[in-house]
Parts: C-alpha cells; structure tokens; sequence
C-alpha cells in the first residue's frame, strides 16, 4: 500500500463515484478500481457498497477515511514546514463574523508591518463553518464565539463580550426596559442558526424556558442593522457592533431585566496541527489583537 492509494481512496470518498474519481485524478477508471482492490486486499475487508451507478461507503471505508484524511493531510502539512525556507511562510486564520466587521483591519495591517515576510489569509465565516475548516485542516488556527466540545481541539478563551437589544428610535415600544418573555414577544431580528452569536441569544432564551421566534435571520449583521435602523424590529447584536450607531441616534438600547447575553471568544487549532515558528508569530499577534480591550 502507497499514499497514492490513499489519495485515490479519498477521491473516490469525495467523488462518490470511480468514474468522476478517475477524472478528477486524470487516471483511466480501470487504475482507480484496480487501486481500491489493493486497498481492499490489503486490509482484508469491502470499503464501497455498489449500488444504482454510484458508491456507498461501507463502516470499514468511514474509519479508513478518517485515517486517510489524517495520513494525506499530515503529509501535505510536512511538505509545506519542510519547504519552509525560514525566510517566508504561509498562515491562514479564521474570524467570525463580529471580528472580521472590528478588528480584522487591524489585525490584518499589524501583520503586515510586524510580519511582512509571512503570507497571510484570512477568513471570515460563521462558527460553524469555521470549525468544519479547522477539521479539514483547510484553517490552521481560528477565533471563533462558540465552540463544539471536542477532542480534536485545543481551545483558549480570549475574552468575553456583551451583547445588546437595539432598536430604531421610531420602533413602537414606549418601554426602555423589557422582560425576557417580553422580548421574546417582539419582532426579532437574528442572526443565522449557527453563528456564536445566536447561539447566545438562543442559550439565553433557552436557560428560562422560553421559545424564540424571529422574523428575521441574516447571516449579515449589516442586514439586520439595517433593518434595525429601520424600525422594523430588535436586533441583539456585539456591542462593538452597535456602538456607532446608539452615539448617533440612530439606534436606542432596550435593557432585559432578568437576563444579560454575552458571549466568549475562544482561540482554536486542532490538536494535531504542526504550528511553524511564523504560524506561532501570527497567531500571538492575533492573540493580543483580540484580547485587547
């Protein structure tokens, strides 16, 4: 058995299909199931059930995917530290959402004055999908607001922030301090199912034991302060976020009187994640960016 049957397994896994594997690898099919015969010869057991043109994995093939995904992508990951000259490197981070809209202009233009040699990409994406990139080594580390308990993760918390009901100056509420089960009753403008900062207004909710129903969800905080602004209804959002607006005018803040939704910011790698020395450099100075007040 050689990496390449391993490379040729996970493109039949992703594919589901030899033929579009095939393509894919720019191999004749004929090679490819030739490969998954060895594969299957090899360990003694069927990894694919063929059924209707297409391929299922069976539970042999799932645990041998999760060792494939680790084996291919540790070695990507040595071609890279090794190629790593120490002159210049490559990192790639992960925000949620808040973060990229606060501070990732500033955390972007002290890497490049701190850091220039080092190639850095960031991206923004809910907490969920980010997590997903952490597993799939495609991040090498991330800040994300809501973190799923796992054994694949090192996890640092970083800071803790508020968030705050908002709405239009206009919007027909005379009230300044609202209930739990009052706000609950008011048109609610949401982030997406998913997002750290949901979960918290959900988990806030949920603890008393009442149902939220929003009219609105966005995975854009633009969106839903916009329509906020607009007297459509009540967004909870991060503070930074609303800061702005609450100074001009733009937006009040409504107080809930027996409950506070905050939030943390937890840092995140994958246990198994080599850090180079450059990886270690952006992620502290990210480190410092974000637990600054």
């Amino acid at each position: 058995m050689t990496l390449r049957h391993l490379e040729i397994f996970s493109a039949v896994c992703a594919q589901g299909s030899f033929t579009r594997a095939a393509e894919k690898l720019n191999m004749a099919q004929p090679a490819v199931s030739l490969a998954i015969r060895e594969l299957e010869t090899f360990y003694a057991v069927r990894l694919f059930e063929r059924m209707n043109r297409r391929v299922y994995l069976t539970e042999a093939g799932r645990t041998l995917r999760q060792y494939a995904d680790t084996v291919l992508s540790q070695f990507r990951e040595s071609v890279e530290v090794l190629r790593e000259s120490g002159a210049r490197g490559f990192c790639s981070f992960g925000v949620h959402v808040t973060l990229g809209e606060t501070r990732l202009a500033g955390i972007l233009t002290r890497l490049a004055a701190e850091l220039p040699e080092m190639q850095v990409r960031a991206c923004v994406q809910n907490s969920r999908e980010t997590e997903r990139m952490i597993l799939q080594n495609e991040l090498d580390f991330a800040v994300v607001d809501n973190v799923t308990v796992s054994p694949h993760y090192l996890v640092e918390p970083l800071r803790e922030e508020a968030l705050a009901a908002v709405c239009a100056p206009s919007y027909q509420t005379d009230r300044e301090t609202l209930t739990l089960a009052e706000l609950a009753g008011e048109r609610l403008l949401l982030r997406e199912r998913g997002s750290g900062t949901r979960n918290s207004v959900d988990g806030g909710f949920q603890a008393a034991g009442i149902p939220v129903r929003p009219v609105q969800e966005s995975v854009s905080t633009g969106a839903l302060l916009a329509c906020a602004r607009a007297g459509i209804g009540i967004t909870l959002l991060p503070r930074p976020l609303v800061e702005a607006d609450l100074a001009a005018g733009r937006l009040r803040e409504l107080a809930v009187a027996d409950a506070a939704f905050r939030r943390t910011y937890f840092l995140v790698r994958h246990r198994s994640k080599y850090l180079t020395d450059g990886m270690r450099q952006v992620l502290q100075v990210v480190r410092e960016e974000i637990a600054a007040p």
